[in-house]
């Protein structure tokens, strides 16, 4: 198993490596380390810095801007490479294989481009951009779960042991990737799994259900359909319940549609100082 861990400067670093570390808890797993350093158009940004000069000094200010460029570029090599091996240092300890990537480009094309050989991606809930927005969802984030073709474990700021998980479950079929994955994989095998349906008491819920609960056998705790909106019920249900972890399918309408009326799943990433592991 290969899990592709995605760092930068945020607070959430030390989270998602410590995240990928719990995941990559048997023999034959590793983790690759992602630091991408984003493209700048330095070109533009020197244009229009010099238009505001006269003719005479532009040359002098070229010459200028681009030693700053060039300097900020090392910079942030630099800074990528203090972050990859304090990954990889502390990954070592944990007795996680791992490996060091470092690459030049867009964080979201790059990481869609890396998950080909991973079997789950690890990021941060945001980015070094956005640790200002208490409880606000990074805007490469929702990107990544979109696109993405893997389950993406959304990382808390600190890792706690993974006793409880709360699987959010609506019967569709990115829900029961989450309740197949539960029902598999060995990272579930001491835990707790609580399944919620948000909603009415209905015949198609109480099917779903039934085939949850059979999925999971013993591993399923608990099983019940509790009647509300979805982000409350599901909100409640992990802090009452005492959740290490929500699992759920991600972003089950398209992106306009999200736009007008909204995203359970950004919801309960936003409503939850939990990881979320989500599932297209």
């Amino acid at each position: 198993m290969k899990i592709l861990a995605c760092i930068d400067a945020s607070q959430y670093a030390t989270g998602v490596v410590d995240h990928a570390a719990w995941a990559a808890a048997r023999p034959d797993a590793m983790v690759e380390v992602l630091h991408v350093i984003q493209r700048k158009d330095a070109v533009a940004a020197r244009r229009d810095l010099s238009g505001a000069v006269g003719l005479g000094a532009k040359s002098g200010l070229m010459e200028e801007l681009t030693r700053i460029d060039e300097a900020a570029a090392r910079l942030a090599r630099e800074q990528g490479n203090v972050l990859l091996e304090a990954a990889e240092q502390r990954l070592d300890a944990a007795g996680v294989r791992s490996e060091l990537c470092h690459r030049h480009g867009g964080i979201v094309e790059t990481v869609i481009e890396r998950e080909a050989q991973a079997d789950l991606v690890v990021i941060g809930k945001r980015g070094a951009s956005g640790g200002f927005a208490k409880r606000h969802l990074g805007s490469k984030v929702e990107r990544v779960v979109r696109q993405s073709a893997k389950p993406v474990l959304v990382a808390s700021a600190e890792f706690r042991n993974i006793e409880r998980a709360l699987i959010a479950f609506d019967g569709g079929p990115s829900a029961r990737k989450a309740v197949s994955f539960a029902a598999s994989s060995p990272l579930f095998e001491s835990v707790e799994l609580h399944l919620v349906i948000a909603g009415a008491d209905t015949d198609r819920n109480r099917d779903a259900l039934q085939w949850a609960r059979g999925t999971l056998g013993a591993r399923c705790k608990r099983a019940q359909t509790v009647s509300g909106g979805a982000d409350d019920v599901l909100i409640a249900e992990a802090a009452q319940g005492g959740a290490d972890l929500v699992m759920m399918g991600a972003y089950g309408h398209s992106p306009l549609r999200t736009l007008i009326v909204g995203s359970t799943t950004s919801a309960i990433m936003r409503g939850v100082a939990l990881p979320v592991l989500l599932f297209r």
